[in-house]
């Protein structure tokens, strides 16, 4: 849970909570104690994630990506790491549809994801606990390695390169 810690105390237990139908969905936002205000908030999030093109095709992609097994592409191949795929999701959660506009994800044969942007020559390479960012710009080179991953660092960084 440590990717969450950006989230409340309060509502971690939400992002715990292992929910297997709409009704439990309802039930527990009718019983938790957020304002009328904050479940405005997370039905806009939601219907942002739901109709946005981007964030759609971002979370089918992962989704996917979850399911891949050892030696997924013939060559040993590692699966992606689960505490990749929560980082990801920590930076999905934060995200806006525009923000995937551009960004293309897969999996890398070491437990890692890798996202290419299709509109600049950049790249980047997300672990269990770093980042890693490559970007050509204008002429420009950018790139770091061995980022400490934070979900709002690891946005700031695709929103500046992609």
């Amino acid at each position: 849970m440590e990717s969450l810690n950006y989230i409340s105390k309060p509502h971690r237990q939400a992002v715990k909570t292992n929910f297997t139908s709409y009704i439990d969905v309802m039930y527990y936002l009718h019983n938790i104690r957020i304002t009328p205000e904050d479940k405005q908030k997370v039905a806009h999030r939601l219907t942002e994630e739901i109709s946005g093109q981007n964030l759609s095709r971002i979370y089918s992609r992962l989704d996917y990506l979850s399911t891949l097994k050892e030696d997924w592409d013939g060559e040993g191949a590692l699966p992606v790491s689960k505490k990749v795929i929560d980082n990801l999701k920590s930076v999905l959660l934060i995200s806006y549809d525009d923000d995937w506009k551009n960004w293309l994800l897969g999996a890398d044969s070491n437990a890692t994801l890798g996202l290419q942007s299709d509109k600049t020559d950049a790249c980047v390479s997300l672990g269990a606990k770093e980042f890693s960012y490559y970007a050509r710009i204008n002429g420009e080179r950018l790139g770091d390695s061995h980022i400490d991953f934070n979900p709002e660092t690891f946005l700031n960084i695709m929103r500046k390169i992609g």
